[in-house]
């Protein structure tokens, strides 16, 4: 039983674009993203020998903080049914996928590069349906890639994760202990590279400004910690090299759609929702809006403002009004003390584990989510927020394994 529960765990994390297929029973909605997690969590509770005991009360005063403001800002702004359901799969759901994972990783420690490269997988899958959405020319108005997200951004979110695992995690000795025989080794070398390529290329076509200078960012963090003892000086200047092209590329790119564009660029527009978002937060600075509901107040805030470039702005385009607003102060307090125990638990983990390799894949990949996210949600997504608390639960493991 203890394997299937393995298996499913992998399987959750390669299927985590199936978020985006909904069923209804009545007024009750599930994705099946949330139904193979409510699976795996009835597997996990069969299998269990013992009763499960959280040691770290430091994540659990941050969690709660977050969930007590997350149900105050809906008790607050009455909107019942639209919060729960937000609560349930951005909240809870992800939650109970990281305290399996977390459970399953003390028994199973293999499990955590396995689970890597079910996601980089999953990025390569997604990857080899954009190129043929590419070719096909089936993209957006702006002849941008989105595939089955509902914007190209949010392509870009979901592919960060597994492009940064794909370039910085697995070598090829950490693959021979993942595989017994040697004649393999050469073919997933290529693989991986043919699937490095896929995903890159897919976030090129996105043309999502904020995820290239959010990864870049955090490729050179990974970087500086991985290699600064070797020769400091030579990734110096090819770490300025790389950054100098990637933010000219960027910055070229976005000036030609700034000047296209003009008044409607996508930075004019994200500039209206943060007005109107700052002044959601000057009137709700408690309890906020109550979450799933910014779309609703964004419309009704258009009052305010002589135009609105965007009428369609699920979230306010910055993970920490998002937090703010839709938990209310309470629960962005919550997020900020998540954030400074994740940050507490890496430096142990890069200073003292025998991996600390994974640790400082980890400080990137939050490094992404938070330089990305001053531009846009990086974290109000089913998906996103399962790979959210994976993070956090593998980042919290490492500092007391012996060795994965």
């Amino acid at each position: 039983m203890s394997n299937f529960q393995t298996r499913l765990i992998l399987i959750i994390l390669f299927l985590l674009p199936a978020y985006l297929i909904r069923i209804k029973f009545g007024w009750l909605s599930f994705n099946v993203l949330e139904l193979l997690i409510a699976a795996l969590f009835l597997v996990w509770i069969f299998n269990k020998q013992k009763k499960y005991i959280i040691h770290n009360t430091s994540f659990t005063i941050s969690v709660s903080l977050i969930l007590i403001g997350l149900v105050l800002s809906v008790i607050a702004n009455g909107n019942y049914y639209s919060g729960f359901g937000a609560i349930k799969g951005w909240f809870v759901v992800p939650l109970i996928f990281a305290i399996i994972f977390y459970d399953t990783l003390k028994r199973e420690e293999i499990l955590l590069r396995k689970s890597l490269l079910a996601l980089f997988f999953s990025g390569v899958a997604v990857s080899a349906i954009g190129i043929v959405y590419e070719f096909l020319g089936v993209l957006t108005y702006d002849n941008r890639l989105k595939i089955f997200w509902d914007s190209p951004n949010q392509l870009a979110m979901f592919l960060a994760v597994p492009f940064l695992i794909g370039i910085l995690r697995f070598d090829l000795e950490e693959f021979r202990e993942l595989c017994s025989r040697k004649g393999k080794v050469e073919p997933w070398l290529m693989s991986r590279a043919v699937g490095v390529a896929l995903i890159a290329l897919n976030l090129l076509f996105t043309f999502s400004y904020g995820a290239w200078f959010a990864i870049a960012a955090a490729i050179l963090v990974i970087f500086w910690l991985k290699y600064r003892n070797i020769s400091q000086k030579k990734y110096l200047v090819i770490s300025i090299l790389i950054l100098a092209i990637l933010l000219g590329l960027a910055s070229i790119y976005k000036y030609k759609s700034i000047a296209n564009s003009g008044e409607r660029s996508s930075f004019a527009s994200r500039l209206t929702i943060w007005k109107s978002a700052g002044l959601m937060i000057q009137n709700n600075p408690l309890f906020g809006i109550g979450p799933g509901n910014f779309q609703e107040k964004y419309l009704e805030y258009q009052k305010y403002f002589s135009s609105y470039l965007e009428w369609s702005a699920p979230h306010p385009h910055n993970v920490f009004l998002a937090f703010w607003l839709e938990s209310g102060f309470v629960g962005l307090i919550g997020f900020i003390i998540l954030l400074i125990y994740f940050l507490r638990d890496n430096k142990k983990a890069v200073r003292w584990t025998l991996n600390r390799d994974l640790g400082i894949l980890f400080l990137g990949i939050m490094t992404y989510v938070l330089i990305h996210g001053l531009i846009d949600t990086t974290y109000w997504r089913n998906d996103l927020a399962v790979v959210f608390w994976m993070v956090i639960a593998a980042n919290a493991y490492l500092p007391r394994e012996k060795q994965i």
